[in-house]
């Protein structure tokens, strides 16, 4: 049974809630700030590294799309998968957190025009988001001058790493991809 795709418009977070039709004295844009202001968590630090990557290539998108083949597509049509990682976590840490980003193929969406059932990764280029501040006092994942970026080609993790579900910090930077700040990334992806 297939049904159909629900329509959802972008929200401004201004929506009231509503009980019985009478309106709530609290708005959309209250849950948001109650659910993800915690932005080093690390599902919203994953979630925020998508948002940055868009803004960074000014990607006309509306909203994000959940469980899609990949995260972002240029308005050039590239498709890219943004991946997230920190040193530095919202709880008390002894040490720096290990640095691994998740590159494990996966069979997609079955409405992919391309779907067979076979593992792969559907995407043109990885962005491997690194919020590099260590210091958990002055940590803002909102300065985009605590985070580096890291750009590869899917073909060479394809070629390089074909089957591997994670990928650590120094065995990325073997496969030499292309390091760069915020303001460079258009550049490099386009």
């Amino acid at each position: 049974m297939n049904l159909p795709e629900i329509k959802i418009n972008k929200k401004t977070g201004k929506e009231q809630f509503i009980n019985n039709n009478i309106a709530q004295n609290f708005i959309l844009s209250d849950f948001w700030s109650w659910n993800q202001s915690d932005l080093i968590e690390n599902r919203t630090r994953g979630i925020l590294a998508e948002f940055i990557v868009k803004r960074a290539l000014e990607i006309k998108s509306d909203r994000r799309i959940e469980w899609d083949n990949f995260d972002l597509i240029t308005n050039k049509g590239k498709k890219l998968e943004i991946k997230s990682a920190a040193y530095i976590q919202s709880w008390e840490q002894k040490k720096y957190s290990a640095i691994k980003f998740s590159i494990s193929p996966t069979v997609g969406t079955k409405d992919s025009p391309n779907y067979d059932g076979i593992k792969r990764r559907w995407t043109d280029f990885y962005v491997f988001c690194l919020l590099i501040h260590k210091n958990q006092e002055t940590i803002n994942p909102l300065n985009l001058s605590q985070w580096t970026f890291y750009v590869i080609e899917t073909k060479v993790l394809n070629e390089k790493v074909p089957k591997q579900k994670t990928i650590g910090l120094n065995a990325l930077l073997e496969l030499k991809p292309i390091k760069c700040g915020y303001t460079e990334l258009k550049n490099i992806i386009e």
